[in-house]
């Protein structure tokens, strides 16, 4: 397992490097090397953590017999200490890289209006990012650090009734606990029903970086339970969105007339340009206060956001209008049958992850495994399949969440739209979307831990997620009432009702643009 630990990470770095100079700008391409550097090892940590699931699956070290009396198994990586570190890492990313990073590049507006050095700028919100998140941590974990795991002793003997449902020769020494590895969890639970119970807590304090995988899922899911429940129905509608509005053949008379249309959006957005202009410096020029400056940035960058949204569906359009008339000769015929064949595969998988949430994460006791008895069943005549889907699914979680932040950009102008284009995509883009792999990565593998929790019964994360962190205090709630899966299936409802009746994106209405800034130049 080690040796493939180690493949796959130089495999995962290589990939990597080729997605950045694939995607990368052209005015960054030969500088920005630090960012460059920081998004390729950023890339790479949140990978590592979303595929150290399967291979922690595979490495079951979370079961007892592990310890000395049953290690046929085991595979022998201590995997706590992997998950500790690579989250301790992604903390360092998102408390300190990134904010510093994208402060940095965004402290010059590209008007000159810069009071003090970008260095400096970046260093002062960066001093207040950190303070406010040292601060917040450190006395969460002081007060906060304690878990209070439920627990019920048995007590078990060999002539006992229970012991019956061990396979006959599997439990040779009676000196050491019977070998459990077959079993999952729903065996282990009603042979337990035989047999009375004492009912108790253990109290634990949880190590720090325990604690700061804990804060980090509580903050990150409020962002995946938006973004991944809009990508669960975003990603393959506009994948099979992409086949329905392929583009097709035009004749010289239909090609002349959508081109007048293009023209005509074009124009208008320069004149938006222009009028955005103006505004900023008036703005510039208007008595400073902290409030006033509150409400004119807040509305700035509604519109600007807006804006955004207008050009890049218009270069979306015009990149589609070429391939319909003079660059149809270059067009493969291909890919809107692999965006079809891709959008009813990935609608499969999105309807599995709602079947999974509704049958055995949200009932209490579930009603059936449903995926876990699947990966088992692969495990059966092959082991690494099994492995393999733990993968994929958490894979697939990943990709929802990317798409979900980028159709949430495109639909509503409350963040800042940053899509990740082919040869156009600047250092800020990566970085924005870097931290909010990063931010979701640990709410992707605690929610997969949680969907999957009979077939990675033996994993060390299970341990961490499924027991120290669901029971600390003031995180418990949230984690034994379920209440962010209920938010998670509902945003994931509400939003394919809503891509149902509205699956394309509209631009921006470039009249009421208009009409805004200029009610903002008269106030």
């Amino acid at each position: 397992l080690l040796c493939v630990t180690i493949i796959v990470i130089f495999i995962l770095l290589a990939i990597n490097i080729y997605l950045i100079v694939y995607f990368q700008h052209p005015d960054d391409k030969n500088e920005s090397y630090f960012p460059k550097f920081l998004i390729l090892i950023g890339f790479t940590i949140a990978e590592c953590s979303i595929l150290l699931l399967p291979l922690d699956v595979a490495n079951k070290e979370g079961y007892a017999g592990c310890d000395g009396y049953d290690t046929s198994v085991c595979g022998g990586l201590d995997m706590t200490l992997l998950w500790e570190i690579t989250y301790l890492a992604v903390l360092v990313y998102v408390v300190l890289l990134i904010p510093f990073a994208i402060f940095y590049y965004e402290a010059d507006d590209g008007q000159g209006n810069v009071k003090e050095s970008m260095f400096c700028q970046a260093f002062k919100y960066e001093c207040a990012v950190l303070i406010i998140s040292t601060l917040t941590l450190v006395l969460m974990y002081f007060y906060l650090g304690t878990t209070n795991i439920p627990v019920t002793t048995y007590t078990i003997g060999v002539g006992d009734s229970t012991t019956d449902t061990i396979p006959s020769g599997s439990w040779v020494d009676t000196s050491k606990p019977p070998p459990f590895s077959d079993w999952s969890a729903m065996d282990v639970t009603n042979a337990a029903k035989s047999l009375p119970g004492v009912d108790g807590k253990v109290e634990l304090k949880v190590t720090f970086p325990v604690y700061v995988m804990a804060m980090q899922g509580f903050v990150g899911w409020f962002f995946f339970i938006i973004f991944a429940g809009v990508g669960l129905s975003a990603l393959p509608v506009d994948l099979i969105c992409g086949y329905i509005y392929r583009p097709r053949h035009m004749d010289a008379v239909e090609f002349a007339e959508a081109q007048l249309s293009v023209r005509q959006r074009v124009n208008d957005l320069i004149e938006i340009g222009e009028m955005l202009k103006v505004e900023r410096s008036q703005n510039s020029e208007k008595p400073s206060g902290f409030f006033s400056n509150r409400s004119r940035n807040k509305n700035d960058r509604v519109t600007v956001n807006k804006f955004k949204q207008a050009v890049y569906l218009l270069e979306s359009d015009v990149e589609d209008l070429k391939l319909c008339h003079e660059n149809y000769h270059k067009y493969n015929p291909l890919v809107p049958y692999f965006k079809l064949l891709f959008g009813i595969v990935s609608l499969i998988l999105s309807l599995l992850w709602i079947v999974q949430i509704c049958i055995f994460i949200l009932p209490n006791p579930p009603l059936t495994p449903f995926l876990n008895d699947y990966f088992k069943w692969f495990d059966s005549w092959f082991s690494l399949f099994g492995v393999l889907s733990v993968g994929m699914f958490s894979v697939y979680l990943q990709f929802c969440v990317i798409k979900g932040c980028f159709k949430f950009g495109v639909r509503f102008f409350f963040i800042t739209l940053h899509p990740m284009k082919m040869n156009g995509t600047y250092m800020n883009s990566f970085l924005f979307n870097l931290g909010l792999i990063l931010l979701c990565s640990l709410p992707v593998v605690q929610f997969s831990v949680m969907a999957f929790s009979d077939y990675a019964r033996f994993t060390n994360v299970n341990q961490i997620f499924g027991v120290q962190i669901k029971y600390l205090q003031f995180f418990e709630y949230f984690w034994t009432t379920n209440a962010f899966i209920y938010a998670l299936l509902g945003m994931a409802l509400l939003s394919a009702i809503y891509l149902i009746f509205k699956p394309r994106d509209i631009p921006a209405n470039s009249m009421e643009l208009k009409e805004s800034l200029k009610r903002s130049r008269r106030r």
